[in-house]
């Protein structure tokens, strides 16, 4: 079983091998056109955060890309880490870049996670993150009460996966310079 880095948050480095990384990333180049501004989607990021429109088949044959090389081992690490997820769970999977600026940082305001196709939050929330290059800022934050006043942060770095209970209140920290490529994997 994986033993938490602190308080309940699970962190892996050099999640994935060297080759399965370097096809990921070559699936993330192929998806470099598609992005949108999450604010513009209706999400929560602000600056410059952008997610993908799933509306068009090319975009969903390289997100079900992305599931192929990830879902396997983080459905393995998440039950390592001792989430109690039913015996076929349901993926939730999103990419989300953020690219910095410090006169208007990219960040996430705090939430849970949520699907409108479950009543409840994911059993567990995982971040993975592909790329993390030059950044200033941008850590992860997991709120550890309900005031949100001493978050466990985490800097991302590359081929790196944080996993939490999916009820935890979480954010990105403001995003000063660099950019990170993540992907959030919930189950449910």
């Amino acid at each position: 079983m994986a033993q938490p880095h602190a308080d309940g948050v699970y962190i892996r480095r050099d999640f994935l091998p060297p080759l399965e990384l370097a096809k990921l990333l070559a699936v993330f180049d192929r998806l470099a056109p598609r992005w949108a501004s999450s604010q513009a989607l209706g999400l929560l990021g602000r600056g410059g955060t952008s997610q993908l429109r799933v509306s068009d088949i090319a975009t969903r044959a390289l997100l079900d890309e992305i599931r192929l090389a990830l879902a396997p081992a983080t459905l393995g690490w998440a039950r390592g880490c001792g989430f109690p997820l039913p015996p076929t769970p349901q993926l939730v999977l999103f990419p989300v870049r953020m690219v910095g600026d410090a006169e208007a940082p990219a960040y996430q305001e705090p939430h849970i996670d949520f699907d409108a196709n479950h009543p409840r939050p994911a059993v567990c929330t995982s971040v993975f993150y592909a790329r993390a290059q030059r950044i200033e800022g941008g850590a992860l934050a997991v709120g550890r009460s309900a005031d949100l006043t001493d978050p466990l942060t985490v800097t991302p770095s590359p081929n790196t996966i944080v996993t939490f209970a999916g009820d935890r209140v979480h954010w990105v920290q403001p995003l000063f310079g660099g950019e990170r490529l993540s992907v959030v994997i919930n189950f449910y």
